[in-house]
């Protein structure tokens, strides 16, 4: 990348290359979305102007990023940005970067409130959701901005700098209805105060797999947010054993999971009498990627 009479569809093309011969994951969609932040345009917008000369300043701002991302930094920390649901959030190393499969687990919440809704079942005085571990707040954001009749939603998370990224997402995106509470799990909430649903992106990598994650995970995603304990299971165990008691009665429990985590994730909330399995859920490539179960009743 020596020249200066760069057009747009030319450097793409030599950034694909570049990046792809040095091993760097989804090269064309890097370089895409590395220069659409430069031109401060869609990504898709690039097409229409292919031909588009590039300044100078231009071209050194894209240098730069491209260095970042051949550093492993992921494009999303790059930009600042990452799409989810359709929604722009701000995203920086102190949170996970959201992704597609989290995308499902606020399908599969949304689907059961609408159904419990047609039903008439919904809760007469609104909708009581709480997102455990909320990180970007990616979750809570959407679920406030797309659940109808939703009274509350409340993101909490551990890591107070987690928490001031997903506050100003929230301010970012308009969904107003969300509190913001510092806790780790669910033992700052009071048992009096039910919700009726739980919704859970938990760490659930385990220690000894630390090594087989891609570099751009390992090394720049938040370790706490990844990072479960030796069987990976350690931190959704925990939540399936105190869920019931913050639960209303039939209310959901929905957690993300390993694509090889169904089996023991199952046994684990079978062994909890207050809970009863409702099923598991797939991501878009076909992977077990969640467990969704109902409080039988309330505990305490």
């Amino acid at each position: 990348m020596v020249r200066d009479d760069w057009s747009v569809l030319a450097i793409l093309r030599t950034t694909t290359s570049f990046l792809e011969e040095r091993g760097v994951s989804e090269p064309r969609l890097s370089a895409e979305h590395l220069l659409a932040d430069v031109l401060d345009c869609r990504r898709l917008d690039l097409y229409l102007r292919f031909d588009r000369p590039l300044s100078p300043d231009e071209v050194e701002s894209y240098r730069s990023r491209v260095r970042r991302r051949l550093a492993g930094e992921p494009v999303q920390y790059i930009t600042g940005v990452a799409g989810f649901r359709g929604l722009e959030l701000a995203v920086d190393p102190r949170v996970l970067v959201p992704r597609p499969e989290t995308e499902r687990l606020v399908a599969e919440v949304l689907e059961w409130a609408r159904a419990k809704a047609a039903r008439g079942a919904a809760p007469a005085a609104g909708w009581r959701i709480l997102d455990l571990g909320t990180g970007s707040g990616a979750i809570a954001c959407a679920l406030a901005l797309e659940l109808e009749g939703a009274r509350l939603v409340v993101g909490s998370d551990r890591s107070r700098p987690a928490l001031e990224v997903a506050r100003a997402n929230a301010a970012r995106v308009g969904a107003g209805r969300v509190a913001w509470v510092e806790a780790d799990g669910l033992s700052a909430f009071r048992v009096a105060a039910a919700f009726d649903a739980i919704v859970c992106n938990p760490p659930y990598v385990a220690e000894t797999d630390r090594s087989a994650l891609p570099a751009e995970v390992r090394d720049w995603e938040p370790a706490e947010a990844l990072f479960a304990g030796p069987e990976g299971t350690e931190a959704i165990a925990r939540v399936v054993r105190e869920a019931p008691e913050h639960l209303a009665a039939d209310g959901l429990l929905a957690i993300e999971i390993g694509d090889r985590q169904e089996p023991a994730v199952r046994r684990m909330v079978e062994q909890v009498p207050a809970l009863e399995l409702l099923g598991g859920y797939q991501d878009h490539a076909g992977r077990a990627r969640g467990v969704l179960a109902l409080a039988t009743r309330r505990e305490g």
